[in-house]
This record gives C-alpha cells, sequence and structure tokens, in this order.
C-alpha cells in the first residue's frame, strides 16, 4: 500500500480516539516542556545578572585606576614640597590600590 493513502482503523473509537496512555504521556510532556522553559528562565537571569555584576567590576576597577592617577600626581606635586613624606606617599598609595582591588575581588 502507498503511504499516502490512510489504512483504515478498525480499533474502537476510530482514528481520532482518545487513550488514557495518549493523556498521560501528554501531561508528562507539557510538564517537560514547563521544566525546561522555567530552566532557560533561569539561565537567562543568571546570565544576566552575571553580566551586570561583570560590567559594575569593570567600572569600579576604571574608576580605582583614574583614583590611583590622581593620587599619584598628587604624590608628585607633594614630593615638590616635602620630599621627605615620599616613602609615605607611596605606601598610602599602594595601600588604596591593594585595597580597592580586593574590595572589587569581593563583588
Amino acid at each position: 500500500m502507498s503511504a499516502l493513502v490512510p489504512v483504515k482503523d478498525t480499533s474502537p473509537g476510530g482514528l481520532f480516539a482518545v487513550t488514557p496512555g495518549g493523556a498521560a504521556e501528554r501531561r508528562h510532556s507539557s510538564a517537560l516542556a514547563r521544566q525546561t522553559r522555567q530552566e532557560i528562565e533561569q539561565i537567562g537571569a543568571r546570565a544576566e545578572v552575571e553580566s551586570t555584576a561583570e560590567s559594575a567590576r569593570a567600572f569600579l576597577v576604571s574608576h580605582a585606576m583614574t583614583n590611583v592617577a590622581t593620587l599619584v600626581s598628587q604624590a608628585e606635586a607633594h614630593m615638590k614640597i616635602a620630599p621627605a613624606g615620599a616613602q609615605f606617599y607611596e605606601q598610602l598609595i599602594a595601600s588604596y590600590a591593594i585595597s580597592a582591588g580586593q574590595r572589587i575581588a569581593r563583588l
């Protein structure tokens, strides 16, 4: 017989009969689709949160680098006025840079 010609169904209810097993399969399929959709939404939400956090870290790093550059410029100006404070200027700038890096890393 050709695949294009339908075969006569002799089962009770005909071609469109709903069997109890078919309804259970649809419920299982629906539950699986719902679970899959929820997992996809959760992955999307996590990706959005991580992207936002990464942008925030990059902004903070840029800001901290600007602050360090400003502090170095100020230290250079202070070196002309009070060169004896050089070791303190260096320690203060290093301390700031290290603590800023640690705070950013904790995000």
